[in-house]
């Protein structure tokens, strides 16, 4: 649920039963369809005010895609790309920062401070200060902090309104990215008099029934100072002439040009009511005791490698690496997040997950060894000349889930307990798996995946309805049950299945996989000691000899042994 929210039917059958009838453009309000619609999507937006705490100096602004247009919103509102702006402004970040938040900001030519964490994993609060102190006394130049509320990565959280405070103690401008926290917990645009917020950007696809939503940006009325809106179009006029324009004067009207995404607008109004009717006391107390529950049972864990402080206040949601010790590297991301999805069907997420640098930070990988892993990661002409080709294998990363607040003890423990044997037994599935080291892909050795997912391109029309033509799918040759397995399982207890096939798979490995034909690294010699994770033909290599080793020493001996004249 970190990156996406999953749908409610509830939510859906409103939208159908009591939107869909009465769908129309909000453009034009002098029809019984457009008059609903409007008063649907307006609706909708007065929730959300209410929901926040905005007042009559805020605006809600629906965008596009996430939190990520709501940020490049805004900086075309500001103009920072225009060059008197932006040499009299100074943009603070913290390490946290996704890639949304970075690089709209870094891409206006602007001078970027990122601001680095302190012990605890927490923004270092001394630092931030005499960052404000300078630019505020000395530079004199106008100060923007745009932070993350919550990381997407660790989870770890911000206490926003202290820093609010400090921020507007030096006239700077505090905007909020709440795109991984805003699900979870309380979003408050005014807080106190010192405490009010400029800007917050969300991303309500990550809401629970928030699939198709758009992003939104809810921001003082203050910053909006450009004559021209940003996104100009349809809706943003009140009057086009063959010479002259004259936009509308309505904030909201003017910075939501086109035909807006209406549903999604819509369906944010009611993901927000569902998350006020829960109460975000609730969630919070519900997310504490999951995170309480995660660290007591794997922070100590030999092979499990938690990112980020097990001490910082904190959403459910956790990054990890599985270490192998007999080989002093690590499972490979991507292969964990397959095999959590193959052997019980979690859903996770492996990656960087947009947020590099501090990646960077928490996996302690500094500039030098960075730079080479983008080289085989870009595979530009430098690289070539270096006899380096594209290799996505080698871009470190880990894997993340998160725990949310409203799936049931049972669905924790078992997610938790798969976690677990990932982390014992996930190694000795690697010799079932291969990878394509230009797309970081992993998949079964034997099995095609090409029949088990929906296609589109396969709906037909030509008997009168819509339907989806499947194809009679093909039967592979199975060589074991530990394979059939892993490929669809039908037991009650996959976690103690698991277990079972890990056992299994030496005596299995021995006798039918043959990694000769997997792909090379193609990885020079000079930049071995850059390979981080484990591969299939090393665990391979060990199965094979400790299978011999233990066949050799189980061999019974004969019966009897001859006299040998040794003179």
């Amino acid at each position: 649920y970190t990156a996406s929210g999953r749908a409610l039917i509830f939510i859906e059958n409103y939208i159908i039963n009591n939107v869909l009838p009465y769908y129309a453009n909000t453009h034009s309000e002098h029809n019984a369809c457009a008059s609903q619609t409007t008063k649907f999507r307006e609706g909708s937006r007065s929730i959300i005010k209410q929901c926040v705490n905005a007042n009559d100096d805020d605006v809600v602004i629906f965008t596009g895609s996430g939190s990520t247009s709501a940020i490049n919103k805004l900086v075309d509102v500001l103009n920072l790309r225009d060059e008197k702006i932006r040499n009299k402004t100074v943009v603070l970040i913290t390490t946290f920062e996704h890639h949304s938040n970075i690089l709209p900001w870094k891409e206006t030519g602007i001078e970027v401070i990122r601001i680095p964490n302190n012990k605890l994993g927490l923004i270092d609060e001394e630092f931030l200060r005499n960052q404000l102190k300078y630019y505020h006394d000395q530079s004199k130049k106008h100060i923007i902090c745009t932070f993350n509320a919550a990381s997407n990565v660790t989870g770890i959280r911000i206490d926003v309104d202290k820093i609010s405070q400090l921020v507007h103690k030096y006239d700077g401008w505090i905007f909020w990215d709440y795109a991984a926290a805003a699900p979870y917990v309380n979003i408050d645009m005014n807080p106190s008099k010192t405490a009010y917020k400029e800007a917050v950007f969300i991303s309500t696809h990550k809401f629970v029934g928030g699939p198709s939503t758009p992003g939104i940006l809810i921001a003082k009325k203050k910053l909006f100072t450009n004559p021209i809106p940003s996104y100009v179009g349809g809706g943003t006029v009140n009057f086009v002439t063959r010479t002259h324009t004259e936009y509308v004067k309505d904030i909201e009207t003017r910075e939501e040009g086109g035909t807006p995404n209406i549903l999604g607008a819509i369906c944010a109004g009611l993901v927000f009511q569902l998350k006020e009717s829960v109460g975000f006391r609730t969630i919070e107390i519900r997310e504490d005791e999951l995170v309480a529950k995660f660290f007591t049972r794997f922070r100590k864990h030999p092979r499990l490698y938690i990112l980020g402080s097990a001490t910082a206040p904190r959403l459910g949601i956790f990054s990890f690496l599985v270490y192998v010790p007999s080989f002093k590297k690590y499972l490979h991301h991507n292969f964990v997040c397959v095999l959590l999805n193959d052997l019980f069907g979690i859903q996770v997420r492996s990656g960087c997950s947009c947020a590099g640098p501090y990646v960077l930070d928490l996996l302690n990988i500094d500039d030098q060894t960075a730079d080479i892993y983008t080289k085989f990661i870009a595979a530009n002409e430098n690289a070539r000349l270096d006899k380096i080709h594209k290799n996505e294998l080698l871009k470190p990363g880990f894997t993340r889930f998160n725990l949310s607040y409203f799936i049931s003890d049972e669905e924790v423990d078992y997610i938790l307990n798969a976690v677990e044997v990932i982390a014992n037994d996930g190694w000795k599935f690697l010799p079932m798996y291969t990878y394509n080291s230009e797309t970081a892909a992993w998949y079964l050795r034997t099995a095609s995946s090409n029949s088990q997912y929906h296609n589109i391109h396969r709906i037909t029309y030509q008997n009168g309805i819509m339907e989806e033509i499947f194809e009679a799918q093909q039967i592979e040759p199975r060589n074991s049950n530990i394979l059939r397995s892993m490929i669809k399982s039908s037991s009650n207890d996959p976690i103690g299945e698991a277990k079972t096939m890990a056992n299994n798979i030496p005596n299995y490995v021995y006798e039918n996989i043959d990694f000769k034909a997997d792909p090379p690294l193609d990885i020079p010699d000079e930049y071995q000691d850059f390979i981080w994770f484990v591969l299939p033909k090393d665990i391979i290599r060990k199965m094979i000899i400790d299978f011999e080793q233990n066949r050799e020493k189980n061999c019974k001996a004969a019966p009897f042994r001859p006299k040998i004249d040794e003179e």
